[in-house]
């Protein structure tokens, strides 16, 4: 592990004893976006505000450079329970010119100061009419396709050589089907549209041509972004529960809709659909925490 991890890993650690909890039960990462819900509602009732941290504070991590991705973790206690769930309010990215292993830091840090559940979240375009706008998609799998790997280079170990998982990782269950399908019930239940499907990770920053649509549809994959791949290979090499979420933002160039795709677009889209998605996260963690103490 590189130092500015180690460190990071105790901060968080120092950050939980300061802030009166327990390492988390589940992290969230909300995607593009979806992180505005906390300006405009409150937790609902039975939560707590136990603390924020910035991305900033963690050594060798930068704050986020992209609209949408404000860069702070929002650590909330369940008062009947008394477990955490930590909102993550955007990430970092490739396109940013960062180095995979960078991007993942957030919940590399994250799992191994003790947090052991994860979704992942983003905003991505659909490959699909069948897919419409306002929609979330669960992910049953996803294709890298961004050309990198967060694994590239020695294996992960800790200071003194032990390694933090196998050097060539099983991917055929990344995302966990228990965690899913709870999920698609809270969110079924809260009247939003749920779909599941193979999400499409590229490098970005420049959307996808009409023919890249047209092509990734033919190979039978669901809807196509530019995250979460990374975070969910890191993830899995370190052991943890995974799921995730894609907010169908808007639909591929090519299949309808606004001609020319802007972020700005994607934002409008998030901001429509955070406040349900937020407050539905606090029901499934609700009942990630009453499942694990089963």
């Amino acid at each position: 592990m590189k130092s500015n991890e180690v460190e990071s890993i105790a901060l968080l650690k120092k950050k939980y004893a300061a802030f009166g909890i327990s390492p988390p039960s589940l992290h969230i990462v909300l995607g593009s976006g979806l992180g505005v819900a906390f300006e405009t509602t409150d937790a609902p009732k039975g939560w707590d505000l136990r603390g924020e941290l910035s991305f900033g504070e963690l050594p060798g991590l930068k704050a986020a450079t992209v609209p949408g991705h404000s860069g702070i973790f929002k650590y909330y206690e369940h008062q009947e329970t008394k477990k955490t769930v930590t909102f993550q309010l955007g990430r970092l990215h490739g396109y940013e010119g960062l180095p995979a292993r960078q991007v993942i830091q957030t919940v590399l840090c994250a799992k191994l100061a003790g947090t052991e559940r994860f979704v992942l979240t983003n905003a991505a375009g659909s490959l699909s009419t069948k897919f419409p706008v306002g929609s979330v998609m669960l992910l049953k799998d996803h294709v890298n396709m961004t050309g990198h790997n967060p694994l590239v280079g020695p294996n992960p170990a800790v200071p003194g050589g032990q390694v933090l998982g196998p050097r060539f990782p099983d991917m055929s269950e990344v995302y966990d089907e228990t965690m899913r399908n709870r999920m698609g019930v809270c969110f079924k239940k809260n009247g939003i549209v749920v779909n599941e499907g193979v999400y499409l990770g590229l490098l970005g920053p420049s959307f996808e041509t009409p023919s890249e649509v047209a092509l990734f549809a033919r190979w039978g994959l669901d809807a196509v972004g530019m995250s979460t791949v990374w975070e969910a290979i890191i993830l899995r090499h370190l052991g943890a529960k995974i799921a995730g979420l894609s907010l169908i933002s808007n639909l591929g160039c090519g299949l309808g809709g606004s001609k020319n795709l802007n972020h700005e677009e994607v934002l409008e889209e998030g901001k429509k659909a955070a406040v349900g998605i937020v407050q539905t996260f606090f029901e499934f963690s609700r009942q990630e925490f009453t499942n694990a103490s089963r």
